[in-house]
């Protein structure tokens, strides 16, 4: 890790907030989604990993709870959902944690994370009724909002850029792709978390170029 130790890596990550999520703004753009999916296989690797037993005394050495793997940081692995919802993956040395609508995610350092969401609704939304129901959102979750811009994508997804503030007063620089299939909408949001997004381009164009969601309702 990077300047925190595991335990704080994951105080920070436990407390964002894991709605629907953040990515920051930026002047210069990530690698589109759609062009970047062979790029980013080549960096992923098997999710299984091991972690080495920590060195222990002879005698009078202290008992450690085990941990679940999935709560571990995952060197350059890739997540699939249990139903196969969807897929991503992160470099080297990126805490995760799945959550009951999806995942979130966090570097060593906890200068850059995000999110995958997804959840049910009755109705197909048109491309501007999706871009209007992730600023609601954004909004409802996040304080201090400046939207910057948002573009459709190739993919049918929409980007949108925008910077903000979490509950826990730490500003974002954030971009989030929304998208619908069947009855189900994703949510994606990276972004730099006191930082600029610029900063970790390289970082945003494996987790973003990797994202893939189930097209079959």
């Amino acid at each position: 890790m990077i300047g925190l130790s595991r335990w704080k890596v994951w105080v920070i990550l436990a407390g964002l907030p894991v709605w629907v999520a953040c990515g920051q703004v930026t002047e210069s753009d990530p690698q589109e989604r759609a062009t970047s999916g062979q790029e980013s296989a080549e960096a992923t690797s098997s999710e299984s990993r091991s972690e080495s037993s920590p060195e222990v005394e002879e005698m009078d050495a202290p008992e450690v709870d085990e941990v679940e793997s999935d709560a571990l940081p995952v060197e350059g692995s890739t997540y699939r959902h249990p139903q196969g919802l969807f897929e991503i993956s992160f470099p080297p040395n990126y805490a995760r944690q799945p959550q009951a609508n999806g995942l979130s995610f966090l570097s060593a350092n906890g200068q850059f994370g995000g999110e995958v969401i997804y959840f049910e609704v009755e109705e197909t939304f048109t491309t501007e009724e999706l871009e209007e129901l992730y600023r609601q959102r954004t909004q409802e979750a996040f304080s201090r909002i400046a939207w910057q811009r948002s573009e459709l994508q190739p993919d049918g997804s929409v980007r949108l850029d925008w910077r903000g503030r979490n509950a826990g007063g730490q500003d974002l620089d954030a971009i989030g792709y929304i998208e619908q299939h069947g009855n189900r909408v994703y949510i994606l949001d990276v972004y730099g978390i006191n930082q600029s997004y610029d900063i970790y381009l390289e970082d945003s164009r494996l987790i973003v170029g990797s994202y893939q969601v189930n097209r079959n309702p």
